[in-house]
């Protein structure tokens, strides 16, 4: 996994959303996998995927868009536990732009393997 079940967890103590905000280790682990997937899925054709050595770019975009998610499934599922739109929001367009920007090229990841595009001519 690119993010762990503590990151995120620290991220909601940062911005008190605390014992009220339930959430398991298991669905936060489910989360983490469905966004390394997607940031594969985004990534295959500039990149060797799955990041065997974890870039730290590629931790953080799946820390912020992690971080949405469980947030979102929380504020879904929720008595009363109340996340500002705001914060969930400033993660999910966070993850969102940068691997936007991993995707297109305008972001490098520095040590990663890039995959060689080659032109052919008839």
């Amino acid at each position: 996994m690119y993010s762990t079940v503590d990151e995120i967890r620290e991220v909601f103590e940062e911005n008190d959303i605390g014992n009220e905000a339930v959430i398991t280790d298991a669905e936060i682990i489910r989360i983490i996998t469905g966004v390394d997937a997607e940031i594969d899925a985004a990534l295959y054709r500039r990149y060797t995927t799955p990041f065997a050595d974890r870039p730290q770019l590629i931790q953080k975009i799946s820390k912020f868009k992690s971080t949405a998610q469980a947030m979102r499934d929380i504020q879904r599922g929720s008595n009363g536990a109340l996340i500002k739109p705001e914060i969930m929001n400033y993660y999910e367009t966070r993850g969102e732009s940068m691997l936007e920007d991993l995707r297109t090229g305008r972001l490098e990841i520095a040590g990663s393997r890039r995959l060689q595009m080659t032109a052919t001519t008839h």
